[in-house]
């Protein structure tokens, strides 16, 4: 039920990436003002998740999550309600604010319902959510737009959201852990742990190797490789079924090989991948479809490994530091520092630039403390 909840809550962030085209042309956007979507999006989120301890500690997990639904569901109707830039950035401010409640909440939900040595699965479990996002945005765009106005592809995932938001209501797991409240101390004391520090860059490279480049990627293969809209919001729709199955493995990955060396590897790949995105010719259609593969398996093996750091009781505090960092740089900058290039016909070089901080970044699995892993690297 949570993977379920975390792929609209997920959906309702990503499939403004392939109406990107459409939002420009209604809206008489450049690419810059057009990217800038994801920054208003990623800021809510930042602020929620950093606020998202205060609504756990007050209402509890359960609760936490149905207000963030809600949320999203309000929000998305708003924003298919106007055309004013400014409410427009409002919406996507609120929408990015509901959503960053959710994942405090459920990764201290399933770290609660399952033991330590099943996290990679549990995790890899979650993070199909994602992956189906991924995979039902530009198929969900490329089938609906033909036929349905901007104002009813929004609303749809709205009607969607409330009525999950509903049914989690009736038959939703409400956990007994403690949630404490947060507290100055407790932050600075996670913020000047080196452990934690690599983490914010990992999962901030995590993040732009899977959401950074989708945020971007019908934009590029449209205005830099001359692909018609639908053809690009087919292929990368193509492409996201097989990391479907690779976020599954990856979660098994993580747990016989170790997180610390499962990070260190996806993201080395990717970064490879992601270059070869950015160089095109002939290897660019492989890489569109290899690319993904390996990003998504980094997140079973980064929450596993986010997990240890620190009590159960706050896992959620953990959770609600490192992602809003994280997301902020991968999911917000970096599309915004990309389309801006692409401005200045720069968008290919922007996406190797990308490619090479990760490969490079990878390395920096090396310094994390092996105690504070847990496995068997």
């Amino acid at each position: 039920m949570l993977s379920g909840i975390f792929f609209l809550n997920f959906f309702s962030r990503i499939f403004f990436a392939p109406l990107l085209p459409e939002f420009e042309r209604s809206l008489h956007l450049s690419h810059t003002q057009a990217g800038l979507f994801f920054f208003f999006i990623s800021s809510g989120y930042f602020i929620a998740l950093i606020s998202s301890g205060f609504v756990a500690s007050r209402f509890g997990h359960k609760h936490a999550i149905l207000l963030s639904m809600v949320g999203i569901s309000l929000s998305l109707g708003f924003l298919s309600q106007t055309t004013n830039i400014l409410y427009f950035r409002l919406a996507l401010f609120l929408i990015g604010l509901s959503a960053g409640i959710y994942l405090p909440s459920a990764i201290a939900t399933i770290s609660t319902l399952f033991k330590p040595h099943l996290w990679g699965r549990a995790f890899s479990v979650h993070e199909l959510a994602p992956n189906l996002a991924f995979l039902a945005a530009p198929l969900y765009v490329a089938l609906l737009l033909p036929q349905f106005s901007l104002q009813h592809i929004v609303q749809l995932p709205a009607v969607c959201i409330l009525a999950a938001a509903l049914l989690y209501a009736w038959t939703g797991a409400n956990t007994r852990t403690k949630v404490n409240k947060p507290d100055l101390k407790l932050y600075c004391s996670l913020l000047w742990r080196r452990d934690f520090q690599i983490m914010v860059l990992l999962f901030s490279m995590g993040i732009t190797s899977t959401l950074g480049i989708f945020s971007i990627l019908p934009t590029y293969l449209i205005s830099a490789r001359g692909f018609s809209e639908h053809q690009a919001n087919i292929l990368i729709g193509a492409s996201r079924i097989p990391p479907v199955g690779a976020a599954l493995a990856g979660g098994f990955l993580a747990d016989y090989i170790g997180h610390r060396r499962a990070i260190g590897l996806v993201l080395f790949c990717s970064g490879i991948m992601t270059i070869l995105l950015g160089r095109g010719g002939e290897l660019l259609i492989p890489a569109v479809w290899l690319q993904p593969v390996f990003a998504v398996c980094f997140f079973p093996a980064g929450f596993a490994m986010l997990s240890h750091i620190g009590s159960p009781e706050t896992r959620n505090f953990i959770v609600s530091l490192t992602i809003p960092l994280s997301f902020v740089i991968g999911g917000g900058v970096i599309p915004a520092v990309i389309t801006a290039m692409a401005d200045h016909g720069l968008v290919a070089e922007a996406i190797i630039l990308v490619g090479c901080l990760l490969a490079i970044g990878s390395f920096l699995t090396i310094f994390i403390n092996r105690k504070t892993e847990g496995d068997r690297s």
